[in-house]
C-alpha cells in the first residue's frame, strides 16, 4: 500500500496556513476530523472509490453530508481534493494537521497505550504525571491495545517508554536468550 503521509503533507500545510490566516485553527481541526472519520466509513470509502461516479457526483454528495457543519477552507479542501482524485487523504491530512497544530503550539503529542480502559482516577492520576512533565499544552491520548497485556506504554514524538508486561516479557526473553 502506498505511504499517503507525503501526498497529504502539502494539503495539511496549505489548510494550516488558511486557518492561521482566517484564526480558526482548533475550529479546521475539528472539522478535519469529522470529515477523516467519516472517509473511513465503509459508504463514504465506496463512494470516494466508485468508478462510475464523476468527481462532481462525489463532491456534491460530500458537501451535502457535510452541509453547514464545515467552513470555506475545508470546503476549498474538498474541491481541490475532489479536483486531483485525492479524497483518499483526508485522514493522512488530519494527522499531519494536528502535528502542524502541536507544533505550532508548542505542544507535546502524549500517546499512552493501556490494555484496557482505565479508571477515572487512573486516566486522572496519569493525565496529571504526563502534565506535570511535558507542561501545561500536552496534548494526551489514551489508547486501547490489548496486545500489551496490561501496564502502559508511552510514546511522545519518536521516543517509547515501554511499562508494558508484553515489553517486560520480551526485555526478559532478551536477557534468557543473551
Amino acid at each position: 500500500m502506498i505511504e499517503l503521509t507525503p501526498l497529504a503533507r502539502p494539503y495539511a500545510k496549505a489548510v494550516f496556513a488558511s486557518a492561521l490566516d482566517a484564526a480558526i485553527i482548533d475550529e479546521t481541526k475539528e472539522e478535519l476530523k469529522t470529515m477523516a472519520l467519516a472517509s473511513l466509513t465503509p459508504e463514504v470509502q465506496s463512494m470516494i472509490e466508485d468508478p462510475t461516479m464523476s468527481k462532481d457526483e462525489i463532491l456534491k454528495s460530500l458537501k451535502a453530508l457535510f452541509d453547514g457543519s464545515i467552513s470555506k477552507i475545508s470546503q476549498s479542501l474538498l474541491n481541490v481534493l475532489a479536483e486531483n482524485n485525492r479524497l483518499n487523504l483526508l485522514e493522512a491530512i488530519f494527522e499531519i494537521y494536528q502535528e502542524i497544530v502541536a507544533k505550532h503550539k508548542e505542544q507535546k503529542a502524549v500517546e499512552v497505550f493501556v490494555a484496557t480502559e482505565p479508571s477515572e482516577d487512573t486516566t486522572e492520576s496519569i493525565k496529571t504525571k504526563l502534565v506535570s512533565a511535558y507542561g501545561e499544552g500536552t496534548n494526551i491520548e489514551f489508547k486501547i491495545d490489548p496486545d500489551i497485556m496490561g501496564g502502559l506504554s508511552l510514546k511522545v514524538g519518536d521516543e517509547t517508554l515501554d511499562l508494558s508486561i508484553k515489553g517486560k516479557v520480551k526485555k526478559l526473553i532478551n536477557q534468557l536468550n543473551f
